[in-house]
Parts: structure tokens; sequence; C-alpha cells
């Protein structure tokens, strides 16, 4: 039996199961515990069962990232670089880093995953999306609010933060994966040469969330090691899948000092994305307790005319119970924008801006007026990492035959890994 499997096996066996399945569509509630002392031992439980559901316990060896930063891009007050890191041999994770022009002593930093957009990092609005975001007021500037994503990594930057705005699986400049949600395969569904989303995969506890979330781990071992960052001060935001990943990471990551998971965090629809479920994953929970994780330290959340909308009443509540053991209700903010759809609009990320200014005590301040202003977006071309002398992958480096040898390795490495666990690390 494969080693990772055993583990899991042994894991869910100790995890009440209802005698009645679940679909991500259903009712997640969440029954914060009376004693502070309970939660600690259960959420030690929790995060086991985060990192186990994604192939992640105990944590892959980590290799070199062999950082690659160039092809700056000058704006008025601040920076681009393309940033290149090697996640797994092999495997690279790409994205934009932000950085202020006058930078004085260790400043705060920003971890951005951007989501389901199109494109992801180069995401821009369509012409008449965009004028429905203008005519609502879901969007102000023209033609800055065209690049929501953009914009908050931008005005972060603006505020005083170094920003790594990166790519999710199979978007913008990620592109050894042909698809982010490719579901069965029979091509890839065979005992020697497997993919994701196959038996042997998932055995193996091989999952598309797996791999995105140890390349968010890995994107804050990186960025922590910037002579400028305030190792204190990181903290993360994303919205809808970036949500995710930003509540997934503050939960098992205690690197992370804030957090502000935009339109993701409900009892109602907990991630549709191949990226945001794994097995065992929400076995006996949910993403509200998996937010209360991260009390007692500052959390911001939105809510839209989404599944998120009945959070007010459903979810926060018992957020702030629980924040409430630790004495830190405070800390713990709902901001609905229930006029809006889905989304991390200019409301949204001014809610944001405010939050990130207080916690990571950014030292501004602000009146009632918005603070985001407009900005000059950039072009894809001057985005892209893969430029000049920086190919990008090609041949065995991308598609199936790249997915197949990528899991085989990582299963290697894993066995070589788990082979020298010593007994008292073992379940």
């Amino acid at each position: 039996m494969n080693t990772r499997l055993f583990f899991a096996a042994v894991f869910l066996c100790t995890v009440p199961v209802s005698a009645q399945h679940k679909t991500l569509d259903d009712y997640f509630p969440f029954d914060p515990p009376q004693h502070r002392e309970q939660w600690e031992q259960r959420r030690t439980e929790l995060q086991r069962q985060l990192l186990v559901s994604q192939g992640l316990w105990p944590l892959p060896d980590k290799t070199d990232l062999k950082p690659i930063v160039h092809h700056r891009v000058e704006r008025d007050q601040y920076t681009v670089d393309g940033v290149i890191l090697e996640v797994v041999p092999g495997y690279y994770l790409t994205g934009s880093l932000y950085t202020p022009k006058k930078v004085s002593g260790k400043i705060p930093a920003v971890l951005s995953p951007h989501g389901h957009w199109a494109d992801g990092r180069f995401f821009k609005h369509p012409d008449q999306a965009f004028a429905k975001e203008l005519e609502t007021g879901g969007e102000k500037h023209d033609p800055s609010g065209r690049f929501p994503l953009q914009a908050r990594c931008a005005t972060l930057a603006r505020l005083g933060c170094i920003v790594f705005h990166y790519d999710m699986i199979g978007y913008a400049d990620s592109v050894q994966f042909t698809h982010h949600r490719p579901g069965v395969r029979e091509s890839m569904n065979t005992k020697e040469n497997w993919g994701f989303f196959s038996p042997q995969a998932e055995l193996r506890g091989q999952n598309m969330m797996g791999l995105q979330t140890l390349a968010s781990i890995r994107a804050l071992d990186w960025l922590e090691t910037l002579p400028e960052v305030d190792k204190s001060r990181i903290a993360i935001t994303g919205a809808s899948g970036g949500g995710t990943q930003s509540f997934v990471l503050a939960a098992i990551d205690d690197r992370i000092a804030a957090s502000f998971p935009a339109v993701m965090v409900s009892t109602a629809m907990q991630g549709g994305c191949t990226c945001e479920n794994s097995c065992y994953l929400r076995v006996g929970t949910g993403n509200i307790e998996f937010a209360a994780m991260f009390a007692p330290k500052p959390q911001g959340l939105t809510a839209a005319d989404d599944w998120t909308k009945e959070m007010e009443t459903k979810g926060f509540p018992e957020l702030q119970q629980l924040y409430g053991l630790y004495g830190a209700k405070q800390s713990v903010a709902l901001f609905p924008r229930l006029m809006h759809g889905h989304n991390y609009n200019f409301p949204s990320r001014d809610d944001m801006y405010r939050f990130m200014n207080e916690h990571l005590k950014l030292g501004h301040n602000f009146g009632e007026e918005p603070i985001e202003q407009p900005f000059v977006p950039l072009t894809v071309e001057e985005m892209t990492v893969w430029t000049g002398d920086h190919a990008k992958p090609s041949g065995d480096q991308v598609g199936d035959d790249f997915e197949r040898k990528l899991l085989r390795e990582m299963d290697r490495r894993s066995q070589t890994q788990l082979a020298t666990l010593p007994p008292e690390k073992c379940p």
C-alpha cells in the first residue's frame, strides 16, 4: 500500500462521518466549542486534516526555488518585476512582484492569489461588462477599473506594501498544465502513467489543490527572504478561488499575520473548482471552520449577492463567537456588499485597503474618500515572465507527458521522504 494512502486511511478512521452524504452546495454550519482548550485541540486536528487531504502531510521536502526576478517595469510610485520560482523540480510558479519605490526599513508584504478570472493575472474586463460595473458602482475609474486584479496590487504598493501577484495553475504564465479543470481523462488513468483525477493520483494524495497550496507555501518561503520584507507583517488576500487559497494558507501556515479572503467563506457553496477540493478535505467540517483556524489573528471577509449572501446571520456570528474565546471579536470583520454579484470590486477593495492599513500598521490616515486612485495598467507584454532569455516552457515541459512525469517524480520523492520518518512521526 502507498504510504500516504495508509496515513490518510488511518486519519480518516478518526474522523466522524455523517450518515448523509453532502455535496458542495449543501449546508456547512459551524458550531463553535465553548472552551478555548477544546478549540485548540480541534484546530490541531483540522490542520492535519487539511494537509493530509492535499497530500502535504508530512510537508514535502523543500527544494531550491531558483528564483528569477527580471523584466522590470517602472510606474510612478512602484516597480513591477516578473518572477519565476521552481516550486518542485520542473514545475514553475510565475507572477508579478510589486515593490514601492520609497522603501525605508522593513515593510509589510502581501501574497495575492487571483482566483478564477479569465486569463488570471492578465484579466481585463470586456467593454460591455466594464460599462455595467461603472453603472452599478462596482468600479469607478477608467481605464484602471478594467484591470481590478492589477488594481489591488498597484494600490497596496502605493500604500507601502510589497505584493506578489502569482498565477493559479493553468492561468496567465502558468502554461505547463493545459487545463485548470481537466476532470477524469482516460489517457491519464493508467497504472504506470497517471495524471491528476485518477485512482493512482488519489491513492497517493496527489491533487491539483495540493499542488496549488504547495505553490502558495513556496511563494511565502520566497517572499520572506526578500531583504525589504518584515516577516512579522505578511498578509494574504484573494477572491473566489483566490479566497480559498487565502484561508487555506492562513489555516496551515503560522507565518501569515493577516488574511482577507473575499467572497468565498460561507456555510453554502464551498468551492466549485478542482483546485478547491480534495478527498477527505471537508469530512465533518467546512469553510467557516477553516477560516476560524486563523483566530485570533486579524481576518477580513466580504459577502456579495452570491453563496456568501447569508454570512451576516449564518457563519459570521459563529466566527465572532470563536474569536471571542481569545477576547478578539474585533479582529474578525465582515464587509457585506450585497448590492453586487460575485466580485472583488472597487468598494470591496476599499474595505480591504482600510483593513490592511489597520492591521499591517501602514500608518495612513484615510478620510471618507475612496483610497484607490487611477493607475496605468500593465500590458500583457509588460506582465509576462516568458521574455528575453526566459523561454516559455514547451516540449516535454508541458502537457500530459509533463504531468505524468511530475506526478511520478513527486511520488518518488514522497516515498523517499516517508521511508525516513521516525516512528514517532507516524500516526
